[in-house]
């Protein structure tokens, strides 16, 4: 009965201890982190092609097209109170992964980690890369992309990206991703 009470105590104490570990590093600095479980959404449909999806309510956007060329929309994801930015783009390609090589050796960033495996759900085929990156001022950032395909689909793939400036990419975001990759409607 004693041994039993001590265990219930350490187990107690420990649970304790976690929380509170959690808590201080949930605020660092003026970094608090939010909570994204807890994100409303709105559903944003865009003006000229057939595109809708659910993005959280304080996500600001912005949306440009081009009449040719390989990029055909490129829309620009803006949320404070998520802390990321991002893109949701069109791209006219004829390969996803030669894309995304040619993306990495073009960019002016300094990978410090970049990795793409195959992606496939109901809709769509295509890969999601992982980065992190660090900036020609000695800034941080990390990001996820989705390129995608409509499963039967042409030569189109669709850009999501999410990139916080941030050395790590927080898992605190993969709630919001997951609505937004799960809820896109493209025809």
């Amino acid at each position: 009965m004693l041994r039993q009470r001590k265990t219930l105590l350490v187990v107690a104490a420990l649970v304790l201890l976690a929380v509170s570990v959690y808590s201080i590093v949930a605020r660092i600095g003026d970094n608090t982190v939010v909570s994204t479980s807890k994100a409303k959404y709105k559903n944003y449909s865009y003006q000229d092609v057939s595109l809708n999806v659910s993005l959280p309510k304080t996500t600001q956007v912005t949306e440009d097209y081009y009449s040719s060329g390989e990029l055909l929309l490129n829309s620009h994801l803006c949320d404070e109170e998520h802390k990321y930015h991002g893109y949701i783009q069109i791209w006219n390609i004829d390969d996803a992964e030669e894309f995304i090589e040619k993306s990495k050796l073009n960019s002016t960033f300094n990978f410090t980690s970049f990795e793409h495996e195959k992606f496939s759900n109901n809709s769509y085929t295509g890969y999601v890369v992982a980065w992190t990156a660090q900036l020609q001022d000695s800034g941080d950032i990390a990001g996820r992309d989705y390129i995608l395909q409509k499963k039967g689909g042409n030569k189109q793939f669709l850009r999501t990206s999410l990139i916080v400036d941030e050395a790590v990419y927080p898992e605190e975001l993969a709630g919001i991703e997951e609505t937004i990759i799960s809820s896109l409607e493209w025809k």
